[in-house]
């Protein structure tokens, strides 16, 4: 296969990519860790009658999620990372907009479903980050990348208790899959090319 010189405008584009995925992946991590053990005390009814149940349901999502990065690592690995996040980002808004009126044990299983996926985001960019960043300037792509990530995130909190006070958590589960959709419309613009410093996206 070919292998190109990559320009600085596709560079530019590439990074551009990533910090806006990026601002908006750390918008729906956080927006979904932190209201999910609520979304479980309004949505499982019996199933999570108590705090302590409500506890337990959290700790298995978040448990079988962190499996998701090991997922993701290995299909970015053997696959183009471009399909690999596009998948992610669409599994996402298709597991947001289920969700937004389910209720009991339905609603248990499309929680792990979509938190496997929010996860499975997570070290998509910094791979594309180490793809594509020549290496003295790695470090600092990777600075900025988490300054946007840990901003973004400050904002989720009360944007949730906004959000959840005018129109509750079918709302919030509408948003985030426009977001999702948002960031896979992103990642369709990557290249699909190899380039000189940089393994196939």
């Amino acid at each position: 296969m070919e292998v190109r010189a990559i320009t600085r405008q596709t560079l530019v584009k590439i990074f551009a990519i990533i910090f806006f995925t990026t601002a908006i992946g750390g918008l729906i991590f956080q927006s979904t860790t932190f209201a999910l053990p609520r979304i479980f005390t309004e949505r499982l009814g019996e199933l999570a009658g108590t705090a302590t149940m409500v506890g337990w349901y959290a700790f298995l999502v978040f448990s079988l999620a962190a499996l998701a990065q090991l997922v993701i690592g290995y299909l970015v690995d053997h696959h183009s990372l471009r399909l690999v996040f596009a998948a992610v980002a669409l599994l996402q808004a298709i597991f947001f907009y289920l969700m937004t009126h389910l209720e009991g044990m339905t609603a248990l299983l499309v929680s792990i479903g979509f938190m496997f996926v929010v996860f499975g985001q997570i070290p998509i960019n910094d791979v594309l980050v180490g793809r594509m960043a020549r290496s003295e300037w790695r470090s600092r792509a990777y600075a900025l990348r988490y300054v946007v990530t840990f901003s973004v995130m400050a904002s989720a909190v009360p944007l949730i208790g906004w959000i959840h006070a005018n129109g509750g958590f079918s709302r919030l589960f509408g948003l985030l899959a426009v977001a999702a959709l948002m960031i896979f419309g992103a990642v369709l613009l990557l290249p699909r090319a190899n380039h000189s410093f940089g393994q196939q996206v």
